[in-house]
């Protein structure tokens, strides 16, 4: 059996019941890798396929959306977005840190986060729910001097469920 969505085209395999579909697609100046999976084709409904779709097509806003996350995480007092970029700040080479922060507002963390890259969304339809993680979005500073991630993870409201570090 297969799911068939104006979209994605048609999902899924008739032998193993899984949903993988993936694509790139440009944001400003730079190439996002976008891929959506389940292990299970029964779990995944028509809405939330829309849904992925929806955020797909307006990625700048989703983009934008999460990267305001990253600012209110910085206020918090343990946060993982301050530890990100001290932990890249440290890792990196000065002449690489100076070609990866393309702003100059004067406050570093907030130039540093405006220059993060979106590097991959990786999309969950059969997690829903407002508090499963629906997407994940993967963020590097200079995703050619450092492995170092900064990954969020949305519901499908898009709001922020998680912030997590991966290298």
């Amino acid at each position: 059996m297969s799911i068939e969505h104006d979209f994605f085209g048609i999902l899924g395999d008739e032998d193993e019941g899984e949903v993988y579909w993936s694509d790139s697609a440009e944001l400003g100046d730079q190439s996002v890798e976008i891929d959506l999976s389940s292990p299970d084709e029964d779990s995944v409904t028509a809405e939330a396929l829309d849904i992925a779709a929806a955020m797909i097509s307006s990625m700048e806003d989703l983009d934008s959306q999460v990267r305001e996350s990253l600012v209110a995480d910085l206020s918090a007092e343990v946060s993982v977005t301050s530890q990100y970029i001290s932990e890249q700040l440290e890792e990196m080479d000065q002449e690489a840190i100076e070609n990866a922060i393309i702003w100059d507002s004067g406050d570093q963390q907030i130039d540093f986060l405006r220059s993060l890259r979106l590097q991959r969304i990786g999309f969950h339809p059969h997690h829903n729910g407002s508090e499963a993680h629906f997407a994940v979005l993967e963020y590097a500073i200079s995703p050619d001097d450092t492995d170092g991630l900064l990954v969020v993870t949305i519901d499908v409201h898009g709001d922020t469920v998680q912030v997590a570090l991966d290298s």
